[in-house]
């Protein structure tokens, strides 16, 4: 299909394909925000309004990560349906993110939708064999299913990840007692009760493996210490998804895929209040840690950044310095006192930090990606484009960096570079996306572009388009056409751009792709991948962000949607 025909089908195809496939971003709808609280509505009228406005300035796993929390959001205030289409935006824009498709499955699990859930944990455990939560989702999921032997093969496979672990034993125990393997049923069951000794449900399994063996005796004895404690497992991912205070534990311990969480623990209650944006809340906990280990450099580092974010420069320097005191040479404690000078508006006292960090630790990707951006506020971009270099490295699989590392050689006149890194990438990768959309735009605004790469990018474009018809491909796309002389199309492909974004995102979503109509409107070609003010160019300082408060509790009864 000719680029020229899908540009004139523009709006008409972005509205069909977007109603009818998986593989392009979806409006997240509004909630029905009568259903809940009035203080909570406005919190969550307010995050959706924040979203929207950052959304067109995000690409790959940043986008995919604000989609994830605005359906972190929505999940935890009941609002189940809205969750899952922010959910599946973000599979969109990083499809090979075990995580979103991981939460996906899980909230499909909670709307009671089985065959969705099931596919979708099916998916995640094949992109990441190491999250054991993931394994433990699949093995409850091909269990209830009737399928024992599949359930055995995902717990057999659990590798060095499953050594010790309390949950995968009992479920042994229960998929040996299920194939009639007692003798194995009660090895693993004795193995989950020394793990997790509290886990006083185990013993209702140990009685009836006792009982299918003819063991009258030791099977009342065990029944008579059965009670309601499951085995406890630590799941980060599920638990900061739905957010620390609407999880009940109980009751998720009881499910399949859903284990309990420790929220005993001060650390671990602070580490999820922050992992969903909650950070005055998180202070109470973080303080509680600090008490009990007031020489603690990590925490006091954990606890200045948190209070950098806020705005409290002065508590924020102190914590981080008595971190740096207490362990001078600990990379991580420089790189946070690095942040909080940066995030205070001294930015000269943070290169420094992360300059020493990176001299004790050089595989340090915070501290380069904050560097490298340091560099581009300031005009040193071939320095800039050394520290992306290694993030790319240290991160093959994070494609924003590849952008990143473009923008800089591109500042720094070095474009045909870029396009030979790019080349070299894509032919090890193939499956890039960003990455093939990236050597568009540096291919169609190159000087030193040869024949053969303008050839190359055409082919990437068409296939991008095809595939992922997203605004900042359509973007891409439209500058190809723009290289080639043809300034019409290129307008009238940009212009479908500021539609989608518009669709998506409302009216602000739209500024980003306005300086580049406005050439292609002029026939004028632009000589910058990404508009002047495109945040690759002139990446954003450390900034105070806002706290998102805690959602207020609600009955489960209330919070369904």
């Amino acid at each position: 299909m000719k680029l020229t025909r899908l540009a004139l089908a523009g709006a008409l195809a972005l509205i069909s394909y977007a109603a009818t496939a998986e593989s392009v971003i979806r409006p997240v709808p509004i909630p029905d925000f009568s259903k809940i609280g009035k203080a909570e509505a406005a919190e969550l009228v307010e995050m959706r309004a924040e979203f929207d406005r950052s959304k067109a300035t995000l690409v790959g796993e940043q986008l995919a990560k604000a989609y994830s929390l605005l359906a972190s959001s929505y999940a935890q205030a009941g609002f189940y349906a809205e969750a899952d289409v922010a959910l599946a935006n973000a599979i969109v824009v990083t499809p090979d993110d075990a995580r979103w498709i991981y939460l996906r499955g899980m909230l499909a699990q909670m709307r009671n939708q089985t065959a969705q859930a099931n596919d979708f944990l099916e998916q995640a455990l094949r992109l990441d064999r190491k999250y054991v939560p993931m394994r433990v989702a699949v093995a409850e999921a091909r269990l209830a299913g009737g399928n024992v032997d599949g359930a055995r093969q995902v717990v057999d496979q659990a590798g060095a990840e499953g050594k010790d672990n309390a949950m995968l034993a009992s479920l042994r125990a229960r998929i040996a007692l299920r194939q009639g393997r007692h003798a194995d049923a009660l090895s693993a069951l004795n193995e989950a009760l020394r793990l997790d000794p509290g886990a006083n449900q185990l013993y209702g399994v140990q009685a009836e493996i006792y009982t299918a063996q003819g063991n009258k005796t030791s099977a009342d004895a065990a029944r008579a210490k059965a009670g309601t404690v499951a085995v406890r497992q630590l799941d980060p991912l599920l638990a900061g998804f739905l957010g620390v205070n609407t999880i009940d534990l109980a009751a998720n311990a009881q499910q399949p895929g859903t284990p309990a969480a420790n929220q005993d623990d001060p650390l671990t209650r602070a580490r999820f209040l922050i992992g969903v944006q909650q950070f005055d809340a998180a202070r109470a906990p973080l303080d509680e840690a600090l008490r009990a280990k007031p020489n603690d450099s990590g925490l006091l580092s954990l606890s200045a950044r948190i209070e950098a974010l806020l705005g409290n420069r002065t508590v924020a320097l102190a914590r981080a310095n008595d971190a740096v005191r207490l362990s001078p040479n600990d990379a991580a404690a420089l790189v946070t006192r690095g942040v909080v000078a940066e995030t205070g508006g001294d930015e000269a006292a943070a290169q420094a930090d992360y300059e020493k960090a990176i001299s004790l630790d050089a595989n340090l990707i915070e501290a380069r990606l904050l560097l490298g951006n340091r560099f581009m506020r300031i005009n040193r971009y071939a320095q800039a484009a050394e520290q992306y270099r290694q993030l790319i490295r240290l991160e093959p699989k994070v494609v924003e960096h590849h952008g990143r590392l473009a923008a800089a050689q591109v500042s720094d006149g070095r474009c045909t570079e870029a396009l030979r890194d790019l080349e070299a990438s894509l032919k090890a990768n193939q499956r890039q996306g960003y990455a093939a959309q990236v050597f568009v735009r540096v291919s169609s605004t190159c000087r030193g572009t040869t024949e053969a790469q303008r050839k190359t990018a055409a082919d990437y474009a068409r296939r991008l388009y095809i595939e992922r018809p997203i605004p900042q491909v359509i973007e891409a796309v439209a500058l190809a056409n723009a290289a080639e002389g043809k300034f019409t199309v290129a307008a009238e492909m940009q212009g479908s751009a500021m539609f989608a974004a518009v669709r998506d995102g409302g009216n602000e979503a739209a500024d980003p792709f306005r300086e580049f109509f406005k050439k292609f409107q002029a026939s004028q070609m632009p000589d910058k991948p990404w508009p002047a003010d495109s945040g690759l160019f002139r990446p954003a300082r450390l900034q105070p962000q806002a706290s998102r408060p805690a959602p207020a509790a609600q009955p489960a009864s209330a919070r369904q949607n």
